[in-house]
């Protein structure tokens, strides 16, 4: 936990600030920046309706970070000034967490004796809290022959970026390639050669695509064969189709799609696509006969009163799986979700199968092999109320299941579940 008296003020003397109003709102953002990890006060615009687990964009110092808002303020802290504090700058994604995953995590943080940042970055999917970046861009003042006036690592410097289509690097790519860049970087800079400028974070956002929607149940009688035939075509798939389907499947041009959109007879609009990693569908597989062993051991598992750790024990090939199949299947049938761990991303599709034959869509897996964008879909899905099956290494432990009814660690003698570095162990 962080002790309000310990902040430190996200203000710069000679940065410009929009003056307090009697609408002005308080947020404390958690922000991860080397030397300068925690949380930090900033104003909410009247422009942004920002809430509490909203990942946000902010100034910090000279550059735009990533952060997370943690908890809203009745009052500004006393220490502060209303012109020290800066406004948030944009909202990247809005509710990504539970209103008690904070709560939570600092819990496990103090149990744990790990900072919050620490722990966050175990716990969140990757690219959140990125900050932004210094890049170096070739200016159209360079004269002929420039490579004469400057010094041999700016002509390196100067050489690298022409190389670059758009005359672009980041200074920590151009440092890595050229030894010393820095110093050739400002004398570009100084003679005009070159531009500096700050490229904001990129963390990962919600993936869309353009989809098509027939808003009419008849059509005007005067519509161009081919907006007919269009129409005709939406109608016989639901109503709906994605933009570029249409046009590849249907044979359609652009023109006549957008000759619809324009009379009012569709609407054309982005639509979110998740990216959930899951392969073709599998045959239903229902449940097996079980022993009388795994009837009395399902039996246990099924009747613990609250909350009890209980361990099955069985050797490979025993039954475990099917047990923890019909041990889920009630809790997702009381709306609740499950957690299943496993000590190895190698060991998590053979595993899926069995789950998937059995829940279907309700399965997801989540670890660190999957894409970045994956990740923070899976995440998102997660935050609904719908019961769900996530399969995963031990950092899925900190997904934001609402209602989780049951966690199960598969193989837990394993020693990859045991982590010593980093904290939290």
């Amino acid at each position: 936990m962080l002790d309000s008296s310990t902040r430190s003020l996200v203000a710069e003397p000679s940065s410009s600030y929009h003056s307090h109003s009697r609408t002005d709102c308080w947020v404390e953002v958690l922000v991860d920046s080397p030397g300068g990890q925690g949380l930090y006060t900033y104003r909410c615009p009247s422009r942004l309706n920002v809430h509490i687990g909203d990942v946000v964009t902010v100034p910090f110092g000279a550059q735009i970070m990533g952060g997370i808002v943690i908890r809203e303020l009745a009052t500004l802290p006393t220490h502060l000034k209303p012109e020290q504090v800066r406004e948030i700058t944009e909202i990247i994604t809005t509710g990504f967490f539970p209103p008690s995953y904070w709560q939570w995590l600092e819990e496990v943080a103090q149990y744990y004796l790990t900072s919050l940042i620490v722990l966050i970055r175990t716990a969140l999917p990757p690219g959140l809290l990125q900050r932004s970046q210094r890049r170096i861009r070739l200016t159209d003042k360079i004269p002929p022959g420039a490579e004469t006036f400057c010094s041999p690592i700016a002509q390196q410097v100067l050489a690298k970026l022409r190389a670059q289509k758009d005359g672009d690097y980041s200074s920590k790519y151009l440092q890595r390639q050229i030894k010393g860049a820095e110093k050739g970087i400002q004398d570009l800079l100084k003679r005009g050669w070159a531009k500096s400028y700050l490229e904001p974070p990129k963390p990962p956002r919600p993936k869309e695509k353009k989809a098509v929607t027939l808003v009419v149940d008849t059509p005007p009688n005067d519509l161009p064969r081919r907006q007919q035939e269009a129409l005709t075509f939406l109608q016989r798939n639901d109503g709906e189709m994605w933009f570029s389907d249409l046009l590849q499947q249907g044979r359609f041009s652009s023109s006549v799609i957008y000759g619809l959109e324009k009379k009012g007879c569709v609407v054309i609009q982005e639509q979110e696509i998740l990216r959930l990693h899951r392969d073709a569908a599998l045959p239903y597989a229902p449940p097996k006969a079980l022993t009388p062993a795994q009837h009395q051991a399902l039996n246990t598992i099924t009747n613990v009163p609250g909350f009890a750790p209980v361990l099955l024990h069985g050797v490979t090939g025993s039954g475990k799986t099917e047990i923890y199949l019909q041990a889920i299947a009630p809790i997702l049938t009381q709306g609740k979700s499950a957690i299943v761990l496993v000590p190895e991303i190698g060991l998590t599709p053979q595993l899926t199968d069995r789950f998937r034959a059995r829940f279907g869509e309700q399965v997801c897996v989540y670890h660190s092999a999957l894409s970045d964008g994956e990740r923070y879909d899976t995440w998102r899905q997660m935050l609904t109320s719908d019961p769900q099956v996530i399969i995963g290494t031990r950092s899925a432990i900190f997904v934001p299941l609402p209602h989780i009814g049951i966690i199960i660690l598969d193989e837990e003698h394993d020693h990859s579940f045991k982590q010593n570095q980093p904290t939290p162990t």
